[in-house]
């Protein structure tokens, strides 16, 4: 046994690094779900990344401290107009800089006058920034930003999309001198690296659409009994425009419908009427609905405009080839064609 335990060493701790590896770079990743889903926070952001990153605003509250000269250590509140008050040099302008630009503006004006080469630390010690998470969001809530956050994160703080979230349509309403600037994002281009996660600012308001088919099947859900859904799933309550437009040699019969979560027309057929015919192209799921395995029955299911496509093509051939039945025995060609 104690062998056995020796040889799975290696493989232990190869395996503890492989974990621990994957999350520091989820931990880095900010164009990803990944470190959001683990329940990273505006919190979580380390300082280092809060200085460089972090842009003070109105209401903030901040730690100033001077190296060796406690009389000038103050903790003050960002005013309105972006100014903090501080001994000797009076008002200075710190709204809009970020924490690195802060302490290079205050030790530049001690040092003009005051101090040779003064050291100066600026610190966030409370933020008075915040964001709106509303919309189709598992938890809507007001999000104090204390570091940098991302639109991603901030979705992820809120507990992600509900089950009527659309991912591909995400606003984000930013105000700027009375003027509201209202962009959209989708998150699973984000997720996905193709779009860049955008960092949230003080008053940004996100707001998360509903998708309009996420909607129609949460609301059959909820008014059909799951039993009875189950026996009519995947055709008649999840379809609606239905129109016979053909039917199979076999007498099965072909329909143009639309789903309910969907504007596209398709022409395909219906799992009660196959089950009756063709019962082994219809199969269960596990969530109790009906479906059809088209290539049992020899078919594929097509958009409308496919299949008006297909039988305008057919259409082609077939008169193409009757042109060139045509250009032998006439007579005989006209007989065989009526």
């Amino acid at each position: 046994m104690r062998h056995f335990l020796y040889l799975l060493r290696p493989l232990a701790v190869l395996l503890i690094g492989l974990v621990v590896a994957t999350c520091a770079q989820d931990s880095h990743n900010t164009n990803t779900f990944g470190a959001a889903a683990l329940g990273t926070q505006a919190s979580d952001i380390s300082d280092a990344d809060t200085s460089l990153d972090y842009i003070i605003g109105p209401r903030d509250v901040l730690q100033v401290t001077v190296f060796q000269v406690p009389d000038l250590t103050r903790t003050v509140q960002v005013a309105g107009t972006g100014f903090v008050n501080l001994p000797l040099i009076g008002n200075v302008k710190v709204g809009g800089k970020s924490i690195d630009q802060a302490q290079q503006e205050i030790a530049a004006k001690l040092g003009k006058r005051y101090l040779r080469s003064p050291q100066v630390t600026v610190a966030l010690a409370k933020s008075g920034q915040k964001v709106t998470i509303n919309g189709a969001v598992r938890t809507p809530q007001v999000m104090t930003l204390d570091s940098r956050l991302t639109l991603s994160q901030a979705i992820a703080a809120a507990g992600g999309l509900n089950e009527v979230g659309n991912a591909q349509r995400i606003h984000v309403a930013h105000a700027h001198d009375q003027i509201v600037n209202d962009q959209i994002f989708d998150l699973e281009a984000i997720q996905a690296g193709k779009a860049t996660d955008p960092a949230l600012a003080n008053g940004d308001i996100v707001v998360v659409e509903e998708s309009g088919g996420k909607v129609a099947l949460k609301t059959l859900k909820d008014l059909v009994p799951f039993a009875v859904l189950g026996t009519l799933a995947s055709d008649i309550r999840l379809k609606r425009d239905i129109v016979q437009v053909g039917h199979l040699a076999n007498g099965l019969r072909l329909y143009r419908f639309r789903y309910v979560w969907s504007s596209t027309l398709y022409v395909g057929v219906i799992a009660q009427e196959v089950r009756e015919l063709v019962p082994a192209a219809v199969t269960r799921g596990r969530d109790g609905y009906l479906r059809v395995d088209y290539r049992r029955l020899g078919l594929r299911m097509q958009t409308w405009d496919e299949w008006v496509a297909s039988k305008a093509d057919d259409f082609k051939r077939r008169s193409k080839e009757a042109d060139l039945r045509l250009t032998g025995d006439g007579a005989e060609s006209r007989a065989s064609l009526r």
